[in-house]
């Protein structure tokens, strides 16, 4: 763990995650010590671990499928607006769990909606209730009537693409 937080500290660019996401993929039984730094108590580094791991859950998913509802929870306790957008998109990148969390699926609502959220934490929020709706269609009628009741010159062009294309997919 050591090696991997004293990586972390320093100003990283992609080649030096991509290089620690090689060091994982390469021996999978170092996944534990990386996922510990991502609550490290320093920002910087936790953002950092936080990072690879995004990159893990598209090259190696099944490291954190165990994880999803402890994700869950913290992406809706996480106060630093990089790292939150970071833990949606690792959400993003998995499978739902059954059964739905419907917390997590009300943040997902309420951060969709957020002008305190970073654009592209709106467009994964709006994603990932679309993902949850996928899973229990039952839901699908109140996150249409979210996006339809969204006021789309209050949010950015990104926003509204992805409102967009959910709204497509919904009326399919």
């Amino acid at each position: 763990m050591e090696d991997f937080k004293k990586a972390l500290e320093g100003t990283l660019g992609r080649k030096h995650i991509d290089n620690i996401v090689d060091q994982v993929a390469g021996s999978p039984d170092r996944f534990d010590a990386l996922y510990t730094l991502t609550q490290h108590e320093e920002t910087k580094i936790a953002w950092h671990a936080t990072w690879a791991c995004e990159k893990l859950s598209i090259l190696l998913p099944s490291l954190l499928m165990d994880k999803r509802e402890e994700l869950m929870l913290r992406v809706m306790q996480c106060p630093h607006d990089g790292t939150r957008r970071l833990l949606l998109n690792i959400l993003h990148h998995l499978p739902v769990p059954k059964p739905v969390n419907a917390a997590f699926f009300d943040f997902c609502l309420q951060g969709m909606l957020s002008s305190a959220e970073s654009a592209s934490g709106q467009a994964v929020c709006m994603k990932l209730a679309y993902d949850i709706c996928l899973e229990e269609p039952e839901l699908t009628g109140e996150l249409k009537a979210y996006l339809e009741n969204m006021e789309p010159e209050y949010y950015t062009v990104a926003v509204q693409c992805a409102r967009n294309n959910i709204l497509k997919k919904i009326r399919k």
